[in-house]
This record gives C-alpha cells, structure tokens and sequence, in this order.
C-alpha cells in the first residue's frame, strides 16, 4: 500500500468523522425542534447509522481495498472531535435557523389555509344556522297560523252537532242515568245470589 493510499485513508476518515458529527447535530436538532418529527428519530438514527457504515466501508474500500483496521475507528474520531472544535457551532446555529424557517413557513401555511378554507367553512356553517332559525320561526309562524286555520274550520262544521256533545246535553244525562242504574242492578243481583249461596 502506498503512502497516498494512508495519506487519503487518513483524510478521508477524518472527513467521514467530521461529517457523521454534523449530520448527526443537525439532523438531531431539527428533529428535536418539532413534535411530529421526534417520533421519527428511531428511523432517522437507524437510517443514519446505516448509512454511515457504509460510507466507512465505501471509503476504505476505495482508499485501502477494504481492509478495516482499528484506526478507522480512532481517525472517525479525531474527526468528530475535530469538528466539535470547530464547525459545531455553525452546523448547530443553521440548524436552528432551518428549524425557525419551517416554522414560520408552517405558521403562514397554517394562516393561509385558515383564510382561504376554515374561515369560508365557519362563515358557511354560521349562514346555515342563520338560515335553519329563519326557516323553523317560519314554519312555527306556518304551523300556528295553519292549526288556527283547522280550529276554525272545525268549529264552523261540528257547529250544529256542537249542542249535541256539551256536557249538560240531554243524551249525556241519560246515559249518565242508565249506567248508574245498571251497576246498582248488577251490584244487587251479586249480593242477592251471594244470600242464596249461603
């Protein structure tokens, strides 16, 4: 293996290092600034430690025919260290700065959608209210106005049978009469036949 091949063995995996170190914080971060999102974070760190163990054996395959050695793993580190040092702090400031931009490009979504749909939804379901009061006012004034209308034309044709089912007409005493002198019968036949029973 030749000094050019350790050379770009060397950068490359403290590049890899570098780069999972600001992948990983700036991923983390965004996922972490919103709610939906950190239910996903299992997914996004399988997909991301996936990756990156490809992208390490990719490059050591490329750069020492795939031959992994243990300072693979301390040159990723070097790497991520490295990177601590010195970009964290913007990969962390842009992450930020990504998570403020979709949220506010989601609150103006949200404002938009509420203008152009919830807004004509509560005005349309507000006028349909309006319009279902009106209509059942008319229907009650409708309804008394038409049970007037019946009481009336009742009265006008059970006029001359009206004396006929008051309650002093003639008829009513007499079935009065009757019934009374029917149960006084039938109450004397049962104790006449009890008497005879004994």
């Amino acid at each position: 293996m030749s000094a050019g091949q350790n050379v770009a063995y060397v950068l490359w995996m403290i590049a890899s290092g570098a780069a999972m170190g600001a992948v990983f914080d700036w991923y983390n971060t965004i996922s972490g600034g919103f709610r939906w999102l950190r239910r996903l974070r299992p997914l996004c760190d399988l997909a991301f430690w996936t990756a990156s163990a490809f992208l390490v054996y990719l490059l050591t395959f490329r750069t020492i025919d795939g031959e992994f050695r243990i300072w693979t793993l301390v040159l990723l580190a070097v790497g991520y260290g490295l990177y601590r040092l010195t970009l964290r702090r913007r990969v962390m400031r842009s992450a930020f700065a990504v998570v403020a931009v979709i949220r506010f490009i989601v609150r103006i979504v949200r404002r938009a959608l509420e203008m152009v749909v919830v807004w004509p939804l509560r005005l349309l379901a507000r006028l349909a209210l309006g319009v279902g009061r009106a209509l059942y006012r008319a229907g009650l004034v409708v309804e008394n106005g038409l049970c007037r209308m019946v009481a009336i034309l009742f009265a006008v044709v059970t006029f001359p049978v009206r004396r006929y089912v008051r309650r002093d007409a003639a008829w009513r005493k007499k079935l009065a009469a009757w019934q009374e002198d029917f149960w006084q019968r039938a109450s004397n036949w049962l104790i006449q036949s009890r008497e005879s029973a004994r």
